[in-house]
């Protein structure tokens, strides 16, 4: 039985290779877009959540701010596709819940915003 040349091997190699990347770039680059899409929900939720902290709660900015941190949620828990983003949710539903109390708990939404950024 012959071994075949040089060529032969590092040819055989490459497409060996090359099937590889073709069975697993897929995968790698969808999962690198799911961490990608939770970072920017976890980062928007944070944000919308420090606004609505030191805006007025009077003002009409606060109620655009408040629904706009609703919309969010209900976006992305609806396409949510990600078993590791439904934390994100549900602390996400539960700083609403919070700030829409009438004297919200800053330490318990500092606490809350602390544990989103340990999700993403």
């Amino acid at each position: 039985m012959e071994l075949g040349t040089w060529s032969d091997w590092f040819e055989a190699v490459g497409e060996l290779l090359a099937v590889a990347v073709a069975l697993f770039l897929p995968a790698f680059q969808e999962r690198k877009q799911k961490r990608l899409t939770r970072r920017r929900v976890s980062r928007n939720i944070r944000s919308l959540t420090t606004a609505l902290m030191h805006e007025n709660r009077k003002a009409d900015q606060w109620q655009e701010t408040y629904q706009s941190l609703q919309t969010l949620l209900r976006l992305y828990a609806a396409l949510l596709t990600d078993e590791q983003g439904e934390p994100i949710i549900v602390i996400g539903e539960h700083l609403l819940t919070v700030l829409a109390q009438p004297m919200p708990d800053t330490e318990e939404i500092t606490a809350s915003l602390a544990e989103l950024a340990n999700c993403s």
